[in-house]
C-alpha cells in the first residue's frame, strides 16, 4: 500500500514540480519507491535511480536543501529495502509490475541535468552537471543493504543475548536470597 502511495505521490510530484515546500516529502517518497524497486529487483531499477537522483538534484534550491534530500533519499530507500526483507519480498511480482511501468520512465533527461517531463515542463538545475555521475550502475548497493541488515540482527541478537544472560544472573541472586 505504502508503494502505490508512493507512486500517486511521485505522478503529482512529476506533475507539479514547482511544489519546493514539500521538497523533502518528495524526496523521501522517491526513495522509498526506489527501496522497493531494489529489494524487489525490479527491471527498471537503474533508469528509475537514475532520474529519481538528478530529479532530487535538479529540484533541490540550496546545496544544503540537496544535501538533507540525498540524506532523506538514501535513509527512506533503506528503510523500505530493509522492510521489504523482512517480509520476505510479499507482493514483488505487483510491486515489479507497477514499478516497470511508471510514468517517471517517460522524462527525459538531457546531458546537462535538466529533465523534460511528459506533460511539457521542464525542470532546469541550479548548475549544469552530468547526470551519468549521480548513480554507479556497478555499485552493489544490495549487498552493501544486505550487510548493514545483516549486522543490525547480530545486534539484537547479542542485545537480546546479554538480556537473557542477566536476566538468569538476577534470577540466581534472588534464589540464593531467598535460601
Amino acid at each position: 500500500m505504502k508503494f502505490v502511495n508512493g507512486l500517486i505521490i511521485l505522478s503529482l510530484t512529476a506533475a507539479c514540480p514547482a511544489a519546493a515546500d514539500n521538497y523533502l516529502e518528495d524526496i523521501k517518497n522517491l526513495g522509498y519507491v526506489s527501496g522497493q524497486g531494489l529489494a524487489c529487483g525490479a527491471e527498471r531499477y537503474p533508469s528509475y535511480e537514475l532520474i529519481a537522483r538528478a530529479y532530487m538534484v535538479s529540484s533541490a534550491r540550496t546545496d544544503a536543501e540537496q544535501a538533507e534530500g540525498m540524506y532523506a533519499y538514501n535513509a527512506a530507500k533503506a528503510r523500505a529495502y530493509i522492510s521489504k526483507r523482512q517480509d520476505g519480498y510479499l507482493g514483488c511480482n505487483d510491486i515489479n509490475r507497477t514499478f516497470n511501468n511508471q510514468k517517471i520512465f517517460k522524462a527525459k533527461l538531457h546531458k546537462n541535468g535538466t529533465i523534460h517531463l511528459p506533460d511539457g515542463k521542464i525542470i532546469t538545475p541550479r548548475q549544469k552537471y552530468d547526470p551519468n555521475l549521480l548513480y554507479n550502475r556497478d555499485e552493489d548497493e544490495r549487498g552493501r543493504l544486505n550487510a548493514y541488515y545483516d549486522k543490525l540482527i547480530q545486534k539484537k541478537k547479542k542485545r537480546a543475548q546479554k538480556q537473557g544472560i542477566f536476566q538468569k544472573i538476577k534470577q540466581a541472586e534472588a534464589q540464593a536470597r531467598n535460601r
